[in-house]
């Protein structure tokens, strides 16, 4: 067996054993790495060990590799040996390491120590702020050398710092083109450093990567580049150089050979910052990150191009969070596929030489997208928007997700669907959804199903779908006509059309935030001309819906039944109507939970016709409980407005005078309160109940021009008679309600 193959096969015995440990082993001082005891391995998936969740493989040397993992605000870093998996906790927050070898890099503040960590031996510490006269920054650890740099005049350059006889050795990188401004440096080993270098000529930059032997600064190699910046990273075999050029901002993967300094280049798509390595005849790359991401890339995959032929690829990797070469030619590599999900895999190549990862050390996370119920957040069975409340449907994404909820009345097939798009984090996430469907109108009570449909936002892996189900309930509202729970406002129009709009559309939802309305309409029906006074003074009936009663010109009362969606035949329910010059209904101004019906007649009389529930015969014998009542051309009655005991009404005077009465809830009403001035300008008073959900009814006007832009208004209702009514709020932009003249009720 070959001494390759018999690293590759230590390597991965030893990842395999250790790598997943969760707990620490003896933690070194600084100036050594003591054994620290076999950690017991813990079964992760499919069989593998597990691994702390976050861990990465910063580096991997002959004897050892080194790994990191979160803790808290910190991470937490350990030397894991090959050769019997023992693990040491290393002191300290923050660390490097020179690629390739085993030598790391403790950082604390401007000190670097270096640690030997197959004997556990100090080696030389540097101090950036001294080093040099300071002003230097640390860019990479080669063997025990320091490459730092500095800027002088607008130029950066490189200096590699050694230690001779407890001396510091400052060596300027030189061989590089004269001029030049260093813009990265990049290893693969702690022999040659990669300098991405660009000189500007008559305005005109030219780039450049060049090799530098680090035990003398000089570059022996130089290649000619282009567009290279900041984002340029490289990597080094012995028969190529490889790296990411930037034209036009998108990637571009740049191959020579290191025998004839031949260039290959092959665009990549689009991307924004890349690493790339080499396992044998083969180049490595990735838009690292991929499985955090908010957007969908190609480039996450870790893929493995062939130098023989750039076209032919191979995807080792969905994502890959990060990958570090190994000492036998492969890669270790944090990451994820879709299959086996998150953790550590090995790189390496086959019995044909084409590369292929290997799941040594599992998270325990899936790379495809998960979503599931939180219990902070459990999921409704059951809203009544009505009574104010929403429906909050939330959902724990491990994952960032685009998704859709649908809700579906599953009576009708209508529906309320929201759209979220890039939620940029896993997490507590969802939808509200406040009673409206897709055309805006409140939505019916009964029966829907939910449907979640997510997709992870980086595309990496299937999309996930939940069901469920929900009830929408509600008491029955005195003016609704749509089964819904909340109040609906009915128009008659000149053409003889009874026409049913939702009010939370109409008047709230769209003109209360200054939003065009686009409003449903619903003819009830046609031919209405006929009636002279329309009421809508609620369940007068057994059914649980609202009702109307018409008066038609000969004084004959018609009773028109709600069904939830529609009105039903009339039934004529009385005669001598023609007396009455107004008709209203006031809610429950009895006390007995039935809905009553006031008029005023020609004398000025006030009368109250008490609910039965029987649709026949839907009202008593009138009662006279006020005289006086000819000073006002518009009573209109608004149920329990004002935070009395029952119903109440609103009345104008012929000066444009409202006032209040307030339901006793004996059938009478306390003595009147003046509302204000000004209400002359309507032509039309209705109290149709809740509008903004708020637990109070309102007021709905309109303007004497009848139906048409900026006349139609609401007043929220306060509840304190006090102040019975908040200020106006216009209706933004309506069209008309109906055709010609229009009459609210």
């Amino acid at each position: 067996m070959s001494p390759a193959r018999t690293t590759r096969l230590r390597l991965t015995a030893a990842v395999a054993a250790v790598l997943a440990a969760t707990t620490a082993g003896l933690t070194a001082p600084a100036s050594a790495a003591p054994a620290a005891a076999p950690v017991a391995v813990t079964a992760g998936q499919q069989g593998v060990p597990s691994v702390p969740v976050g861990t990465n493989v910063v580096s991997s040397g002959p004897t050892g590799f080194l790994t990191s993992r979160p803790d808290g605000n910190t991470r937490v870093y350990t030397w894991t040996r090959h050769a019997d998996g023992t693990r040491t906790t290393l002191p300290g927050q923050r660390y490097g390491a020179s690629i390739g070898t085993d030598v790391i890099v403790r950082i604390e503040g401007t000190t670097h120590t270096y640690i030997d960590m197959s004997t556990g031996t100090e080696l030389v510490s540097f101090d950036t702020a001294t080093l040099g006269g300071g002003g230097y920054s640390a860019a990479r650890y080669m063997g025990s050398t320091l490459v730092a740099s500095k800027e002088v005049n607008g130029v950066r350059a490189y200096h590699l710092f050694s230690k001779e006889q407890g001396l510091v050795v400052d060596r300027e990188v030189t061989g590089i083109p004269a001029g030049a401004h260093a813009l990265r440096a990049d290893s693969s080993g702690p022999d040659t450093l990669v300098v991405h270098h660009s000189t500007l000529t008559n305005g005109v930059y030219d780039d450049g990567v060049s090799l530098v032997d680090v035990a003398t600064g000089k570059a022996f190699e130089t290649y000619g580049a282009r567009d290279t910046d900041t984002r340029t990273v490289s990597a080094l075999s012995a028969t190529h150089l490889a790296w990411i050029e930037w034209p036009g901002g998108k990637p571009s993967l740049a191959v020579a050979r290191r025998d004839s300094k031949a260039i290959t280049r092959t665009p990549l798509g689009e991307g924004t910052a890349l690493s790339v390595k080499f396992v044998g005849d083969w180049v490595v790359h990735a838009q690292l990150g991929g499985g955090a991401a908010s957007t969908p890339n190609p480039l996450y995959a870790l893929t493995a191009r062939s130098l023989s032929d750039p076209q032919h690829t191979v995807k080792l990797l969905d994502h890959a969070v990060n990958f570090t070469p190994t000492t036998d030619g492969g890669l270790l590599a944090r990451g994820g596929t879709i299959e086996h999900g998150e953790g550590v895999y090995r790189v390496s190549r086959g019995e044909d030489g084409t590369p292929a990862a290997t799941l040594i050390a599992s998270t325990g996370e899936t790379t495809v997208l998960g979503v599931k119920d939180h219990e902070a957040a459990p999921l409704p069975t059951a809203v009544d928007f009505a009574r104010g409340d929403d429906a909050r449907l939330f959902w724990e994404f491990d994952k960032a997700a685009d998704y859709d909820v649908t809700m579906t009345h599953n009576a009708s097939g209508r529906r309320w669907t929201d759209h979220h798009v890039h939620m940029d984090r896993p997490g507590l996430s969802g939808a509200e959804w406040t009673g409206m469907l897709d055309d805006r109108t409140s939505a019916p009570v009964g029966d829907y199903t939910w449907k979640l449909t997510a997709v992870p936002a980086n595309g990496i892996g299937p999309g996930v779908e939940r069901t469920g189900t929900l009830k929408v309930t509600a008491k029955p509202a005195p003016h609704d006509f749509t089964n819904s729970g909340t109040p609906d406002l009915l128009v008659k129009d000149s053409a003889g059309r009874i026409i049913d709009y939702d009010a939370r559309q109409t008047l709230y939802e769209t003109g209360h935030w200054g939003v065009p309305a686009q409003r449903t309409t619903v003819v009830l029906g046609t031919g209405w001309q006929i009636y002279d006074r329309v009421a809508a003074p609620g369940n007068l009936d057994a059914s649980p819906h609202a009702d109307v009663i018409a008066r038609d010109r000969s004084g004959a009362l018609w009773f028109y039944s709600g069904t939830g969606n529609a009105l039903a035949p009339r039934k004529k329910i009385g005669t001598g109507w023609g007396v009455y010059t107004q008709l209203t209904g006031p809610g429950d101004l009895t006390g007995d939970g039935r809905a009553d019906l006031v008029a005023t007649d020609t004398t000025g009389a006030l009368w109250l016709y008490s609910g039965t529930g029987n649709a026949n015969a839907p009202f008593t014998a009138r009662k006279k409980i006020g005289t006086g009542w000819g000073v006002y051309n518009r009573i209109a009655g608004t149920g329990n407005f004002a935070g009395g005991a029952a119903g109440d009404l609103v009345a104008r005077d012929k000066d444009g005078v409202l006032w209040l009465y307030l339901g006793k809830g004996d059938g009478t009403f306390a003595p009147r309160i003046k509302v204000g001035r000004g209400w002359d300008r309507y032509s039309d008073l209705v109290g149709v109940g809740d509008v903004n959900r708020d637990g109070r009814p309102d007021l709905v006007v309109q303007g004497i021009a009848g139906g048409t832009n900026e006349t139609l208004a609401f007043y929220e209702g306060t509840g304190d008679w006090r102040a019975p009514v908040s200020s106006r709020r216009g209706v933004y932009n309506p069209e008309d309600l109906g055709t010609g003249a229009v009459t609210l009720f």
